[in-house]
């Protein structure tokens, strides 16, 4: 049985009888099936900020940071970057950060006040800083989103049409086993291992309340041109559908896929109207990037029908990180859609944690990974905005997260002489030293999301960099 029957059959298993023919009706009826709890298994959301995101300006120093040397050499850096006015550090971060301290130190830090979300997660132990990561080596884009997203910092070709570390973990989960995208186009991340069919393991769910195809409307006319279109693309997928179906033809290819569209969108839909509207929370979502509230929902319905889209994984984006300039108004506005109180990620799993349900409750068993293409540099530039980076830090973000931070938050070398007589902080181009491959941290999830995956998803892991030896141990509670 080849890949896209396969699909297409686990697609009507999902069904109840009278949905799961072989053709539609003229009218197929929409079977509402009762909303209820559905176990959610272990689910990664790789959310992926395009653009380079400018990670040290989400954590500063606390001005009683033990390092006087460190704070001085920060703060002439990087004071470019705030509003004017500022007369000193202390002023500065008193104004726009928030105080959290390293559980394992105790070192005291700032998050900046527009992540005030983030911030109370970190202080419920649910957020893990890895500082110092890296998803690439070089600035570039193009080839650093790709390295991002097959998961190999030292990619060297712009190969778009090969597997993404995404795919490989929804592979390896098995075969039935789903990367549902959930943003307007499909990333690389989850492209699957057989060459011949990337998007084998992939659902595209740009917007689950309209996932459906267009179906005859009772509210409607017969003769409205809606009604119309509906019908006339029914009879004609059924009619073919027996003329040439299972005969091994080409065509074959574009009715098992309409066959299993339709499949899922009438599941879906028929899901979703049972569990009611979107909570008002998510309607009224207006955030500063228009594309991203959307995905915010599209997250929410998934989590109310796993079941349906085989989802282990799920793949999020935000743009608009490229801050070359004007850095602080922009990037407050971006973090504040994703990491505020009233941004994306604390509206939507506020409300997936009052989805009904037990101890494979959604909210205990979704984990989210917060990357980027590269950091950016540790100097502000000449425009109030910092150039292309490497080093950054990254984020998980979940009940099943062992929060904490990994890896040097503020290391004194960024502010000493190195060999040459060259303080980074001082220099343009330095960038936040890469040392924890991407490699390294993703290992640690895949064994949460299915152990004895990581093998196969990060081959080279183990040869790969790391800040110190063991520190990833206990990242997640597997």
């Amino acid at each position: 049985m080849n890949t896209k029957t396969s699909r297409r059959e686990w697609l009507r298993n999902t069904l109840c009888a009278s949905v799961a023919g072989s053709v539609m009706s003229m009218a197929p009826s929409r079977v509402l099936a009762a909303c209820t709890s559905v176990p959610m298994p272990r689910t990664l959301v790789n959310l992926m900020m395009y653009g380079g995101m400018d990670t040290r300006f989400i954590f500063m120093p606390a001005p009683n940071h033990p390092d006087a040397n460190y704070l001085s050499k920060i703060w002439a850096a990087r004071a470019a970057l705030y509003p004017a006015g500022y007369p000193d550090y202390t002023t500065m971060f008193d104004n726009e950060y928030l105080t959290v301290s390293d559980p394992a130190s105790g070192l005291p830090f700032g998050i900046h006040a527009s992540c005030d979300w983030l911030k109370n997660a970190f202080e419920s132990g649910q957020v893990a800083v890895i500082a110092n990561s890296f998803c690439s080596r070089n600035r570039r884009h193009d080839q650093s989103q790709l390295n991002a997203n097959v998961g190999e910092p030292g990619f060297t070709q712009l190969l778009y049409g090969r597997d993404g570390w995404g795919g490989r973990l929804a592979a390896a989960c098995g075969p039935n086993a789903n990367t549902v995208e959930l943003s307007n186009e499909t990333s690389v991340f989850g492209h699957g291992v057989d060459s011949a069919d990337r998007m084998s393991q992939i659902v595209h769910a740009k917007d689950t309340r309209n996932i459906a195809l267009p179906n005859v409307r009772a509210d409607l006319s017969a003769t409205h041109r809606s009604n119309i279109l509906a019908r006339s693309m029914q009879s004609y997928y059924a009619a073919r559908g027996r003329e040439v179906g299972g005969s091994g033809t080409p065509y074959d290819l574009f009715f098992n896929h309409y066959d299993a569209f339709t499949a899922l969108g009438e599941a879906v839909e028929s899901r979703l109207s049972a569990c009611g509207p979107l909570p008002m929370a998510l309607q009224h979502l207006h955030l500063n990037d228009h594309h991203f509230p959307q995905q915010c929902r599209n997250l929410y319905d998934v989590c109310q029908a796993p079941d349906l889209f085989g989802v282990r994984l799920m793949s999020m984006r935000y743009n608009h990180w490229d801050t070359h300039h004007n850095e602080h108004s922009r990037i407050t506005s971006n973090l504040s859609d994703v990491f505020g109180a009233q941004g994306g990620l604390a509206t939507t799993l506020t409300e997936i944690n009052n989805l009904p349900g037990g101890s494979d409750h959604p909210s205990g068993n979704v984990t989210v990974y917060v990357a980027s293409d590269f950091g950016r540099q540790l100097a502000a530039n000449g425009s109030g905005g910092t150039d292309h980076g490497r080093g950054l830090y990254s984020l998980l973000i979940g009940e099943q997260v062992n929060g904490g931070v990994y890896g040097e938050m503020f290391p004194e070398r960024e502010s000493v002489a190195d060999a040459n007589g060259v303080v980074p902080m001082e220099k343009s181009g330095a960038d936040i030293e890469g040392l924890t491959s991407t490699e390294r941290v993703l290992s640690e999830v895949c064994e949460w999301m299915q152990p004895g995956s990581s093998t196969s998803v990060f081959p080279d892991a183990t040869q790969s960099a790391i800040e110190t030896p063991g520190m990833l141990d206990g990242l997640m509670q597997i």
